[in-house]
């Protein structure tokens, strides 16, 4: 496999995402060029730095805790997502589960042992049309690079718009709305579930899902994404 690697790395080498230097899917320079945006509540906004958000906003979104270590605003992060999400650059998965983990390092973060992390799912055709799950081989990066066990719990009952082009947040949770279901109660109940996505922007499907699990009684629910729109 390693010579196989090797062989394609010298007829297409790997060029940076953020500046074309040849070497690497994202150069030492890029990479110091993240910056960590400061955990916030995503209803509110309040910034926090534990992530853990203000007890109406917890009712209202039934998550408990929401960590993204990026905006969505910064380019690169952005043009990064976009590569992973639409053209298929599963590599990008690594780098961003090493971001992820060193945002949590660096603001002493540290999921119980017993927390599960799950992925939001796609609908099958969805998932079908795009050759893969972006969340969902984070989320298995991610349970690796954490020691935690991950299991795809929650399931799409039907297939929904994509979120994008909605003007209102109130379009995007009808959107949703009653979305998904779950499986396997018995590794939900009593613990604390880590949903793990791409992206967040209004936070809707979050939200449904976050409520969805507590309905299938999860003692909690945090939120990790990539970035925050």
């Amino acid at each position: 496999m390693r010579l196989k690697e090797w062989i394609l790395d010298v007829i297409f080498p790997k060029l940076c995402l953020g500046c074309g230097e040849e070497g690497n899917l994202l150069c030492p320079s890029c990479r110091n060029g993240f910056v960590f945006r400061a955990p916030t509540c995503p209803v509110c906004s309040r910034r926090n730095f534990t992530g853990i958000l203000c007890a109406s906003c917890a009712d209202e979104s039934g998550l408990r805790r929401f960590l993204a270590p990026f905006s969505y605003r910064q380019g690169l992060v952005r043009d990064l997502i976009h590569a992973y999400k639409y053209d298929g650059v599963r590599e990008l998965a690594l780098i961003f589960t090493d971001e992820i983990a060193a945002f949590l390092n660096f603001y002493a973060i540290r999921p119980a042992a017993s927390s599960l992390i799950v992925p939001i799912p796609l609908h099958r055709a969805r998932e079908r049309e795009r050759g893969f799950n972006q969340a969902g081989l984070l989320a298995e990066a991610l349970a690796k690079k954490l020691d935690l066990a991950m299991s795809p719990v929650l399931r799409r009952r039907h297939a929904t718009d994509s979120q994008i082009d909605m003007a209102t947040h109130d379009d995007r949770r009808k959107n949703v709305a009653g979305a998904f279901g779950t499986k396997d109660y018995l590794a939900i109940a009593g613990k604390t579930i880590i949903l793990v996505d791409d992206v967040s922007t209004s936070g809707a499907t979050l939200y449904e899902a976050a409520r969805t699990l507590r309905a299938s009684g999860a003692r909690s629910v945090w939120a990790i994404v990539i970035a925050k729109g």
